[in-house]
């Protein structure tokens, strides 16, 4: 019965793992615009082996503050308000990065942390006959620019960190796991032609040695997935700040057009 019960188990997870792999299919073919799964679309047969060392991108905070497209739409939007609102003289540049530790941005002091990420915008001279409306309004998409700066940074320590915890992951199942499977697999082999277990146990254990072949394939799928993820955070936006981004950009323009009238 115990056998029995594993045959239906492992009947029904086939079944699933089929209709996972048709619908990851069809979403692949729905991305890349096709019009049948059949259309120029091959796949290879198995996923490219595990790298023999795990990447570590150097200045990976400043590459996204210079490359990810939501941290310069955020810059341009800002560059727009100012223009909307007629400034053309800056007086200096602040690090964006700055500007929600400091109480006034107008201060342009740097803090000490070892090494420096920069993304400088201008501060203007706004003069007498400007509004102090205009200020703020220009102040307010300093501090919007400065969010999106920081959630960007935070965005690419996560994602270094789940890069790193599913090479590790991969690696260990790979090095540790699955030769240890092995290992116990071909003792039990060993004990079951010396009739010292019977069939049943051994095939209880090459059911823990498929298992552990399935971990090790299913870390790797991760591994290659968070490595996907980790580039997309240095030089793409942000797929949860895209829309809000829009707004404020669209609000910043709006009140940038009141202010210039």
């Amino acid at each position: 019965m115990r056998q029995q019960a594993f045959h239906a188990d492992a009947t029904s997870q086939l079944a699933r793992a089929e209709h996972q792999a048709t619908a990851d299919r069809e979403r692949l073919v729905r991305l890349l615009g096709l019009s049948s799964s059949r259309q120029a679309l091959k796949l290879p047969e198995r996923l490219p082996d595990l790298p023999t060392s795990p990447v570590d991108p150097k200045d990976a905070e400043q590459t996204a503050m210079d490359k990810r497209l939501d941290v310069q739409m955020a810059k341009r939007s800002t560059e727009a308000t100012a223009k909307a609102l007629g400034l053309t003289k800056a007086t200096r540049f602040v690090n964006a990065l700055h500007v929600g530790y400091a109480n006034k941005s107008e201060t342009g002091e740097e803090r000490e942390n070892g090494y420096e990420i920069e993304l400088e915008l201008p501060i203007f001279d706004f003069g007498s006959v400007r509004t102090a409306r205009a200020e703020a309004i220009y102040s307010q998409s300093l501090q919007r620019t400065a969010e999106v700066a920081v959630n960007a940074q935070s965005e690419v320590r996560e994602a270094y960190s789940a890069y790193r915890t599913a090479y590790d992951l991969a690696r260990h199942n790979r090095d540790e796991v699955v030769p240890l499977r092995k290992r116990i697999s071909d003792e039990n082999l060993l004990r079951y032609n010396g009739m010292l277990i019977g069939v049943f146990e051994l095939l209880a254990d090459s059911r823990e040695q498929i298992r552990s072949v399935a971990d090790y394939i299913e870390s790797l799928r991760d591994y290659w997935i968070a490595q996907t993820n980790l580039q997309t955070a240095l030089t793409s936006r942000s797929p949860s700040g895209g829309g809000s981004l829009s707004r404020q950009a669209t609000s910043s323009s709006a009140s940038g057009g009141d202010a210039a009238h």
